[in-house]
């Protein structure tokens, strides 16, 4: 692998922990779903959702009225082959229990900082998770 392919391949894995993000605040849980491989795994509370369709069971569980934002850091991306690639990335979460028309600004419960533990996979001509497991570190 050369250099700059390393360096594409590690910043489609970063992509995929910013859309990550994106995805579940904006609620766009068709999108979030397609961020994992078709046997992929989200692991979360001790909870394991493997499939599109199980994670997508997941999602449609969560309370209609949470507001969330996630801030993403300290990526790390490490290649594990020409088509594989673990990872971690701490992440600082707000939520708020408000409609989701509710005019900004509203009261945000504590922050909660949570690391993931990745695994990436290069499905066809995109990077996708093939599992993310969440450790929440501080509630």
């Amino acid at each position: 692998m050369t250099p700059e392919t390393q360096w594409q391949c590690e910043r489609a894995c970063v992509r995929l922990c910013h859309d990550f993000a994106w995805t579940v605040d904006a609620c766009d849980y068709d999108a979030f779903v397609r961020l994992f491989s078709t046997d992929g795994a989200f692991v979360r509370a001790g909870q394991r959702q493997v499939g599109h369709a199980s994670i997508r069971a997941f999602l449609d569980a969560r309370p209609a009225d949470r507001i969330t934002r996630h801030i993403c850091t300290n990526i790390r991306i490490d290649m594990t082959g020409p088509t594989t690639a673990t990872g971690s990335c701490s992440t600082l979460m707000f939520r708020a229990n408000a409609p989701r028309d509710t005019p900004l600004p509203v009261l945000v419960s504590p922050p909660v900082v949570v690391d993931y533990q990745d695994e990436y996979v290069l499905t066809g001509e995109e990077w996708q998770f093939k599992s993310r497991t969440v450790q929440i570190v501080f509630q």
